[in-house]
């Protein structure tokens, strides 16, 4: 049993290191979600061979580069943020420190409390990192908002390339050491400001998921472009997947347990995606289908009507969720289909196979039952086994 994964299971139980925050809106999980899935296609096309992502369980978002034997975990905090940039205050829950380069008449700025550290973005994350020893740590803080904060080098975090809060300036990082002192474990060894990093990211808050289906279609495009139709399905596939873990509150006691209740690998990731290349792209066939019968005579609106009813199949078919009716005229579809055979022009076959639906199923929307009978035939057609 890795030395590693006991300790990360250690963390779990430790309020230190834990995820402990207050509970995030669904705009704030489907944020971190996507987040976990543009990251996983990151590294998986850089080359990683392995890694295991625990959602909160060890703060939000834990990436150890191993799932059976780890060397590394790098802890993040995923935060969305729907106004204005961080600020100081909010990432450190400490005072904007003077600035000894700068000669002010002013009164002296009021301290804040370093205990206050603990409970902030900044001080949850360096508390959790100090509790790992056998494992190499790093992390950090998310967010599709910038970190308003001058650089030691000129310019500011929030229009920047990630940056490690060592490129503060020196009265930033000396508060910030005098804080650690607050969060570090008796024994750890003292935090390292460049580990960490700000990183301003590109997922929307409003509108995640149609990101990240962006860069999956991308990784897909790329590799398997047949398949590269389905990226939206295959996301929405991930994120009904990733959704339950972190969820449930019954603590973990075992390591397969907490892997199974807050993990996702890339042997997992590996495995949809084997299992996405032995799919045939239905969407791509479909389209190519309707412009066939277009051409024989199916007008435009009928297309559209087809198409919204297909994606609506599709989607209950994805969450698991069939209508009855799904079912059945799936089935009758099937039956039909097994006793007669696709000729040469498509619209004989598709007339008379909804002639038949019809009278099945005479309260059924057309548009459904067209759709339905397209599908099951493609299917019959590119796998007729």
């Amino acid at each position: 049993m890795s030395t590693a994964l006991q300790e990360v299971m250690l963390a779990l139980g430790d309020p230190d290191t834990a995820e402990r925050g207050g509970a995030h809106n669904q705009k704030g999980i489907e944020f971190q979600k996507n987040w976990a899935i543009v990251k996983m296609f990151a590294l998986k096309a850089k080359g990683d061979i392995d890694f295991l992502f625990l959602f909160e369980a060890v703060q939000d978002i834990a990436v150890l580069n191993s799932s059976t034997a780890p060397t590394t975990i790098e802890v993040f905090q995923v935060k969305k943020k729907d106004r204005k940039e961080w600020t100081w205050a909010s990432l450190t829950n400490l005072h904007v420190p003077d600035d000894p380069s700068k000669k002010s008449k002013a009164k002296a700025k009021k301290t804040k409390p370093l205990d206050g550290f603990a409970e902030s973005p900044l001080g949850k994350l360096f508390a959790a990192l100090s509790g790992f020893k056998t494992l190499k740590v790093s992390g950090g803080f998310i967010s599709n908002a910038g970190c308003d904060l001058e650089l030691a080098a000129g310019g500011n975090a929030a229009t920047s390339l990630p940056i490690a809060l060592s490129e503060l300036p020196a009265h930033f990082t000396d508060l910030l050491h005098a804080a650690l002192d607050t969060v570090h474990k008796p024994g750890s060894a003292k935090s390292d400001l460049s580990q960490v990093l700000l990183e301003k990211v590109d997922v929307p808050v409003d509108d995640a998921q149609t990101y990240t289906i962006g860069i999956v279609h991308k990784f897909l495009d790329s590799v398997s472009p047949m398949h590269a139709g389905q990226a939206r399905s295959f996301v929405e596939s991930l994120l009904a997947k990733l959704g339950p873990l972190g969820a449930k509150t019954a603590k973990a006691t075992t390591i397969e347990d907490m892997k199974s209740r807050h993990g996702y690998s890339l042997e997992q990731l590996n495995a949809a995606l084997g299992a996405l290349q032995q799919t045939p792209d239905v969407d791509f066939h479909l389209r190519q289908w309707l412009d066939q019968l277009a051409k024989e005579g199916l007008v435009f609106w009928e297309i559209s009507q087809i198409l919204a009813a297909s994606t609506g199949i599709f989607s209950r078919k994805l969450l698991g969720t069939p209508l009855p009716a799904d079912v059945d005229i799936s089935a009758c579809c099937e039956a039909w289909l097994a006793v007669n055979t696709m000729g040469a022009s498509l619209m004989p076959v598709f007339e008379s196979g909804m002639a038949h639906l019809r009278s099945e199923f005479p309260l059924a929307k057309k548009a459904d039952l067209q759709a339905h009978f397209l599908l099951k035939a493609i299917e019959k057609c590119v796998d007729p086994s």
